[in-house]
């Protein structure tokens, strides 16, 4: 029988185990597919319409596995090579700084550092890029951040450990609507301060909206929110969201690609680093609603995800992150120990809602068991994440079956995602040449 001429591209037909090759090239490559060891695209953006039909993100895994090397090099650096803006709610420590300080210094970007008692930045809850109710000119229709209002009684219901009765709400609403107002009179912003007095000395006039029956009545309906307010603004927020937004706040979208705010100073319990994250999450969203004819890709890290998706703070925060495709707001969301997160909780519905899903190892059995039942894994698959080395993840996205892949870093990468500083001393210390992360 006569032969036939032929390729070595045609002869891959003949390996029936070989995969088939990825047909997409636009996106950010995250390292190689361990099975076929080709290079691997994970990016929300390019995945869109084809293979995900949303932009969030959440990367998964233990502490030390390489989560917080992946969000840097995949989430941010190659993001902003891909001429997108990155925001950073910064809460992890490292030498006295955020664990993203010497990268926005190495980037050219200022830290904008949160403290409690007013020596750092301050992010104004009733900010006027916050709209009343969420609501902007020339924004898009059916995209409507959490505004000043829901933020306000979102605060006040975690304040107060107790839903704020229609009474309170109507007071709530009317008072904050007269402060704007003014405000806008006298030129100056509103604070939380200005909004606590209105509603414990109102106006006599400020009850005539509900009617001559309750008029006088109404005039009472504020006291219990407006103290919790006043105790706020006095001691848990004082310095952080009660007081005019700070220059480098108002201009950080419009002065740099990456603008990093850092929370690390904030003290973990008490309600002060939820309510500064969700206050600064619906400003951007706001923000972003704001200028949504510029079709600007923005990517939102919060790489302790679990501090803000608690009380009712949690839900103004998932609320916003699902207007993502509206506003083009790609939130990156890192989390350990999933099984350890309450059934109802916003935490458990920003992870089962993500549309790209990066885990990496887990030593708990019922994390590894909990993030299968969650994600619908195949069986057995608990046993591959708690194998995983350092720098190794199953990564999901939409539809597709999931894959293994390896994280890989460039020299510079590595240099510039160190975490370890504190504990390995300076890079020319360490042996060189490490690849993983």
């Amino acid at each position: 029988m006569e032969g036939a001429w032929t390729t070595t591209r045609q002869a891959e037909a003949w390996n029936l185990a070989t995969n088939r090759r990825r047909s997409r090239q636009q996106g950010v490559l995250a390292g190689l597919n361990t099975i076929s060891q080709e290079l691997e695209i994970v990016d929300a953006f390019a995945a869109y319409g084809s293979e995900t039909s949303g932009i969030n993100v959440v990367v998964i895994g233990d502490i030390g596995r390489g989560k917080s090397s992946w969000i840097k090099t995949v989430c941010v650096l190659r993001q902003l090579v891909a001429n997108r803006q990155v925001v950073i709610l910064d809460k992890k420590p490292q030498a006295g700084v955020g664990e993203y300080s010497p990268l926005a210094e190495a980037l050219g970007a200022q830290s904008i550092r949160f403290r409690v008692g007013g020596s750092g930045a301050c992010l104004n809850l009733l900010d006027p890029a916050i709209s009343t109710r969420g609501d902007h000119t020339g924004g898009i229709d059916g995209v409507v951040p959490a505004g000043q209002e829901s933020l306000v009684i979102a605060v006040l219901t975690d304040a107060m450990a107790r839903e704020l009765d229609e009474k309170e709400k109507a007071a709530v609403g009317a008072a904050l609507s007269m402060v704007n107002s003014h405000a806008r009179t006298t030129g100056r912003d509103p604070v939380i301060r200005d909004l606590a007095l209105r509603l414990l000395n109102p106006d006599p006039s400020d009850g005539s909206g509900f009617g001559p029956r309750w008029a006088e009545r109404a005039l009472e309906w504020g006291v219990e929110p407006g103290l919790a307010l006043l105790r706020l603004a006095d001691r848990d927020l004082s310095g952080l969201v009660d007081a005019p937004t700070s220059p480098a706040v108002r201009v950080a979208l419009d002065s740099h690609p990456l603008v990093h705010f850092d929370l690390s100073a904030l003290p973990t319990e008490g309600p002060s680093l939820r309510v500064v994250m969700t206050a600064a999450n619906t400003w951007l969203a706001n923000k972003l609603a704001s200028r949504s004819s510029h079709y600007q890709q923005t990517i939102l890290v919060v790489e302790e995800g679990w501090h803000v998706a608690a009380g009712s703070t949690g839900e103004i925060f998932r609320g916003n992150v699902k207007l993502s495709r509206g506003l083009g707001l790609s939130t990156v969301a890192a989390f350990h120990h999933p099984a350890d997160q309450p059934a109802d909780s916003p935490a458990r519905a920003l992870m089962s809602e993500a549309s790209i899903v990066v885990l990496f190892g887990q030593a708990r059995a019922d994390d590894a068991t909990e993030t299968v039942r969650l994600y619908r894994l195949p069986a057995g698959t608990e046993d591959t994440l708690m194998r995983l080395g350092r720098g190794q993840c199953l990564v999901k996205i939409g539809t597709r079956d999931p894959f293994l892949l390896t994280h890989i870093r460039s020299p510079h990468e590595i240099a510039l995602t160190d975490t370890d500083a504190a504990i390995t001393g300076p890079p020319e210390n360490r042996v060189q040449g490490e690849v993983l992360s």
